[in-house]
């Protein structure tokens, strides 16, 4: 393996004397901690893998100055291997990480880079990022997410906006931003500050309070409509959106984005002569690279709904999945509204803007207001539907019920090809 060798590379190489500059130094710390961060190492296959497999949880810095970003800051060539890092300037590196970073450790001998803090659940991810987040009104009602982002990005590092519907009416902004800050820290000071927009002084609070407000104006609204109240469980499901994973363009600027894109994974072609054969780019080119030109040949690339369950089941347990290969949408409904939420967030902390799914990118939003209703009388229909030709279908000679559908005449046995709408166990 490539993490292996790398570890024992340049043992016997006289080892030359390399100085990092100030600019070079902290794009170099900003890059590895963002390697090893939250944000990424949880989506990044090969990274995670490499640190599971190591018994003290570190990693070759020779293979992470090895990744794409990495040869970029470093004035690498674009071919380097790890085991062709120059010894001076892992030790420079080493160097960097060991008296300025926080989060990450550094070996012994140097050679060596791992988290300080173990890896977070998915729970503890959501209770860090509601920490960081803050509820701030009035605002218009047809303010944008960049108004408000470029507002609140004036005396913090904003990571995310989102902008809540109206419990009454889902077509209308609530009036109400959520804000999420990059640090704990800058969400607790802007709490104590006094901001103004548009003429109208903001109510700050944190996201806790304004979810247990926004839990009663829900219930409050309910009791306000009886008649209309649902029949059905409430914020189970999500709809997805699946979109081919673009390949990154070197165009793209350095600072900030330079740390936000996932990077590693390229190097798991380390080793085949495909992967050597491709320039590197950014993230996962190489990886994506390589295998489309064999998955599309053979139909691997084509999502199935295992693969969806795979990654959506990660956060809860799905009940249903609405899907069929070919399709670029759907549907996953889970058992309750907590793997929803942890769903959503985990899509929204994903600097992909979504879930990766094989090569693709799956966007999430959760199903409510109207277009819930309209999935789950839907929903009865088919089921409706399924009774009623059950009861009125005919026998064949064998005494085997028998129906017809879109897939034409089939026999209700065992070998019977399923539906759209699947149950996964």
């Amino acid at each position: 393996m490539a993490a292996a060798q790398a570890t024992e590379h340049n043992s016997s190489e006289e080892k030359k004397v390399e100085t990092l500059d100030e600019t070079k130094a902290r794009s170099v710390l900003r890059q590895v901690e963002f390697y090893f961060s939250d944000s990424n190492l949880p989506r990044d296959k090969f990274l995670r893998a490499a640190v599971e497999e190591s018994p003290d949880g570190l990693v070759s810095l020779a293979l992470i100055c090895s990744f794409g970003r990495m040869r970029q800051i470093l004035g690498l060539d674009c071919d380097t291997k790890p085991e062709s890092v120059p010894a001076g300037i892992i030790d420079a590196v080493s160097d960097v990480l060991k008296s300025q970073s926080s989060t990450l450790r550094i070996s012994e001998d140097g050679q060596k880079v791992g988290r300080i803090a173990e890896l977070m659940k998915p729970e503890e991810m959501i209770e860090q990022l509601d920490s960081r987040t803050i509820a701030a009104s009035p605002f218009p009602f047809d303010i944008t997410l960049e108004d408000v982002e470029a507002f609140f990005s004036k005396h913090a590092k904003v990571n995310s906006v989102r902008l809540p519907k109206h419990v009454s009416d889902k077509r209308y902004f609530c009036g109400t931003a959520l804000i999420e800050f990059s640090e704990e820290e800058d969400a607790k000071k802007t709490l104590d500050e006094t901001l103004v927009y548009a003429g109208a002084e903001l109510t700050l609070k944190p996201k806790k309070e304004y979810d247990v407000e926004r839990k009663k104006q829900i219930e409050e609204q309910n009791k306000k409509n009886p008649d209309k109240g649902p029949s059905y469980p409430r914020g189970v499901v999500i709809s997805f959106q699946l979109e081919k994973k673009k390949k990154s363009s070197n165009s793209k600027k350095q600072e900030p984005e330079v740390h936000q894109e996932n990077e590693s994974s390229e190097v798991e072609g380390e080793g085949n002569e495909s992967a050597e054969a491709k320039p590197s780019k950014e993230g996962q080119d190489n990886k994506l690279e390589n295998s489309e030109s064999v998955s599309d040949e053979i139909g691997g690339s084509q999502i199935t709904r295992e693969d969806l369950k795979e990654v959506f089941g990660k956060f809860g347990n799905v009940k249903y999945i609405d899907f069929s290969m070919g399709q670029d949408s759907g549907y996953i409904r889970y058992e309750d509204s907590k793997g929803v939420e942890t769903a959503r967030t985990m899509a929204e902390v994903s600097d992909d803007g979504g879930l990766l799914v094989k090569d693709h990118i799956a966007t999430v939003q959760v199903v409510t207001g109207e277009e819930e209703e309209k999935y789950w009388k839907e929903l009865q229909e088919k089921r409706e539907s399924k009774f009623d030709g059950a009861r009125g279908g005919g026998k064949n000679r064998g005494g085997r019920r028998e129906s017809f559908g879109k897939h034409g005449r089939h026999n209700d046995s065992s070998n019977r090809r399923p539906q759209k709408s699947q149950r996964v166990n």
